[in-house]
């Protein structure tokens, strides 16, 4: 038997997908501050983790669909707490 092949991302894909999740967010925390939107911090603690989760979702396509859903699920708690500031 043949040892299972791991899919691999490459490191170019991973950067953008940072550039992108923090491109988004700090767009979206800047049209709540220009817009003065009176519940601004609760959009934006709520939108920015989801919108994360949605870009390391749909980013990380070579990997199973479960894995992808436990990576963005992840990705999206600890940037949910961490805008908690726990």
């Amino acid at each position: 038997m043949s040892p299972s092949v791991r899919p691999t991302i490459p490191l170019r894909r991973l950067l953008l997908l940072t550039v992108l999740t923090a491109a988004f967010a700090l767009a979206l925390d800047a049209a709540l501050a220009a817009a003065a939107a009176p519940y601004g911090n609760t959009i934006s603690l709520l939108v920015v983790p989801g919108m994360a989760g949605a870009v390391i979702f749909f980013g990380l396509r070579p990997y199973p669909p479960g894995g992808r859903l436990r990576m963005a699920l992840m990705t999206a708690v600890a940037l949910f707490l961490l805008g908690l500031g726990l």
